[in-house]
């Protein structure tokens, strides 16, 4: 018998630290069992914790994913590959994740990297042309954008009749 009431006491003290966690930030449900885990809550405490959370849809891993992605492509102007990475680092499923981006359309990606190359392109107005192009390239894929796509842009950006090297 005392071994259940500590296991409910652990749940209970489990579920509440989740929800204040959940209350700062958002996380995925690996994000969430790993920082439980870490705190020492048993593996079987931290299930049913999730299970819990879930069923109030206070955790919801297929929310966070959109709104994840809806935050970097609107508000940040990252590229793909970027908010691939973001979301594969706490712990979404891929499949997730390119349905996700599926809602992403291309043309606007292609459109945020061309409009992010344009500003940092008349940035870059003092420097080297070669060197311009390079930090230009480096810029988009920082951003996440693919390597062929930054290629493209460097090609669009620069004048006609020096698109040979690039």
């Amino acid at each position: 018998m005392g071994a259940h009431v500590e296991d409910n006491s652990q749940r209970k003290q489990g579920y509440l630290y989740a929800v204040r966690l959940l209350t700062i930030s958002k996380r995925s449900e690996t994000e969430l069992s790993k920082r439980l885990l870490s705190k020492g809550y048993p593996k079987a405490a931290i299930d049913s914790i999730i299970v819990k959370l879930k069923e109030q849809k206070i955790l919801n891993d297929q929310k966070l994913v959109q709104e994840t992605v809806h935050w970097a492509v609107q508000s940040k102007k990252y590229g793909r590959r970027k908010v691939y990475l973001q979301l594969k680092k706490r712990g979404i499923a891929t499949g997730e994740i390119e349905e996700a981006l599926d809602t992403f359309p291309k043309e606007a990606e292609h459109d945020t990297a061309l409009m992010l190359a344009e500003e940092r392109w008349e940035k870059l107005k003092g420097v080297d042309f070669q060197k311009r192009k390079k930090r230009l390239y480096d810029f988009l894929i920082n951003r996440g954008f693919d390597f062929e796509l930054s290629r493209e842009i460097v090609k669009e950006m620069q004048p006609n009749e020096s698109n040979e090297n690039f």
